[in-house]
């Protein structure tokens, strides 16, 4: 499927025509994320770590993880960077380990919310986090 031209034409303003933010600091986190819902559990866990960087790269290390809870990570932890005021979170490194799956608890719905929540605990914007984004000094 083709997307609408409005949705390439907000991605290139986000991705290629503003600067990009950083983070202050490296970080590493362990998360964790569970969730029952009605008769159906959903778990899964990953550790997250980033860093500042001039360019923008993303490496996993997800050894026996199914390939489609793997996706769901990524897309958590782009969704988060990408979703960040008016300009994306581009200018670091990101690596995601430790995948740990919940067995039949396991989904695509808890690897994204896993993902996104240490993505976020990583960048300071979930409660109880110190901020960690670099906004570039007043250039944004």
């Amino acid at each position: 499927m083709k997307p609408p031209a409005i949705i390439n034409e907000r991605f290139a303003e986000k991705v290629e025509l503003r600067p990009w933010a950083s983070v202050h600091e490296g970080r590493i986190v362990s998360q964790e994320w569970r969730r029952q819902l009605g008769g159906r559990n959903m778990s899964a866990a990953l550790t997250a770590a980033i860093k500042p960087a001039a360019t923008f790269s993303f490496s996993v290390s997800a050894d026996g993880i199914d390939d489609e809870y793997v996706a769901a990570a990524k897309n958590g932890v782009l969704t988060t960077l990408l979703a960040q005021s008016y300009v994306s979170v581009l200018a670091c490194n990101v690596e995601l380990s430790g995948f740990r799956d919940g067995g039949q608890d396991a989904s695509y719905a808890a690897f994204f919310m896993v993902a996104k929540e240490a993505t976020e605990r990583l960048q300071g914007v979930f409660p109880g986090f110190k901020h960690n984004i670099d906004w570039g000094g007043g250039q944004l």
